[in-house]
């Protein structure tokens, strides 16, 4: 999945770097940890297969931004990341990130050749554009097997009701990736229905 282009049904084909595949840095939850004023920290990335730090950056911060210290390929740098607020209709206040190169106001920067930019800087594309119709319904089986217990159990405090609309859009994915494969089989073999290609 993600390579897009030469499989069947594909989406965009893949030569753009992918968001998910970069370190980001998110503005929200450094304003959850209330780290945006005047605080000195060390930032770490793990790894959300094997939960082993993957990188980290040391941060200080100031009412203007942020001061970064980090190291890339063996290369230490510095950089600045000028942060802003704008009011929320309810009062407070949101925090967001100005990017380095742009300036575009935005929650979320990425690592990319060795410096921290918005996603449009970087030429950076989600995975999910360049999925076939299997990749997206296994995109969203996941999505929604993540609000569920081990096993595919309901969670303590979700209603039956809740529990029973997930199971069956669970089981749509998987009829949708059925379909998708009897399409891509027909198309392959000239666009003879599956069950004549199997007798």
């Amino acid at each position: 999945m993600g390579k897009g282009g030469s499989r069947s049904g594909a989406g965009r084909p893949g030569q753009h770097v992918k968001a998910e595949h970069c370190l980001r840095f998110d503005v929200r939850a450094l304003a959850r940890q209330k780290l945006l004023n005047g605080a000195y920290f060390t930032w770490q990335w793990t790894s959300g297969r094997t939960g082993e730090p993957v990188g980290s950056i040391s941060v200080a911060t100031t009412a203007g931004g942020l001061h970064l210290r980090y190291s890339h390929n063996g290369d230490p740098k510095t950089d600045f990341v000028a942060t802003m607020a704008t009011p929320c209709t309810y009062g407070g206040s949101r925090a967001w990130f100005c990017c380095p190169l742009c300036a575009r106001r935005v929650a979320v920067l990425y690592m990319v050749r060795g410096r921290f930019m918005c996603r449009n800087c970087g030429n950076l594309t989600y995975a999910s554009k360049s999925d076939d119709a299997i990749g997206r319904a296994w995109r969203l089986q996941w999505k929604l097997e993540g609000r569920l217990d081990k096993g595919g159990r309901r969670p303590k405090g979700m209603h039956h009701r809740t529990y029973r609309q997930l199971q069956r859009a669970i089981m749509l994915c998987e009829a949708q990736r059925d379909d998708a494969l009897v399409q891509a089989f027909g198309r392959m073999f000239g666009g003879r229905h599956l069950d004549k290609v199997l007798l």
